[in-house]
């Protein structure tokens, strides 16, 4: 890791703290550094796919994605500040996980750890997704919900088949931040009403689903640059 680098983290980490401090306090102020603090780890994320020692290989052919995934949860994070334009949002993040599919399904991976990876997304959308997709439907939502639900599930799968500890504990977090933010759009909506506002629920709901994302994004970009 170069110096560069570690600065580059250090400000991921340092705008990531800001922002999940700013959401839990709330208010216009909050608002304020919230909208400069949660787009800023992601640019210093990405700073840090193109700063990374150029490697060879599998990891030569990995950047283009990830700087391509990270690009679109960039794009994605803007879009759904308030106020939030949720279908644009959720596309962008549907093309970030489709690039991280494709990022690791160019590294070395086994077959014990690709079956684990279905079993527990099976697991997922059994549970979980069962009951969210249910909410979205009721909202109006379902369609783009599903397919978000399958890509999201396919990058996790693609990372758990690595059987790098960082990737899989990365992308999991990835899909527990989204299985909350969708519970705070989503759950205990009433039959047809719109939910394409800002997430509801506690303070503490919304720094939960930040801090799983940040995590993770921060995992499978460590992931990938090694």
């Amino acid at each position: 890791m170069t110096p560069l680098v570690g600065a580059l983290l250090t400000v991921a980490a340092g705008a990531a703290v800001v922002d999940w401090i700013a959401v839990g306090l709330e208010g216009r102020r909050s608002l304020a550094v919230e909208r400069v603090a949660k787009p800023l780890v992601l640019v210093a994320l990405l700073a840090v796919a193109v700063a990374w020692p150029p490697g060879t290989g599998d990891s030569a052919a990995v950047r283009p994605w990830l700087i391509a995934a990270l690009a679109a949860s960039l794009a994605g994070d803007v879009l759904l500040l308030p106020p939030s334009r949720f279908i644009a949002g959720l596309v962008a993040f549907l093309l970030a996980h489709l690039a991280y599919l494709v990022a690791f399904a160019h590294l070395p991976g086994s077959v014990p750890w690709f079956v684990a990876g279905v079993v527990i997304a099976a697991v997922v959308i059994a549970t979980v997704g069962r009951v969210l997709l249910a909410a979205a439907r009721r909202a109006g939502f379902g369609t783009p919900v599903a397919v978000y639900l399958v890509a999201i599930c396919g990058m996790a799968i693609a990372a758990t088949r690595t059987g790098l500890a960082a990737a899989v504990l990365g992308a999991w977090l990835f899909v527990a931040s989204d299985a909350m933010l969708a519970w705070g759009r989503f759950g205990g909506s009433s039959s047809g009403g719109p939910s394409a506002g800002p997430p509801r629920g506690p303070a503490t709901l919304r720094v939960a689903v930040l801090v799983t994302y940040h995590v993770g994004q921060l995992l499978l970009v460590v992931a990938l640059v090694q």
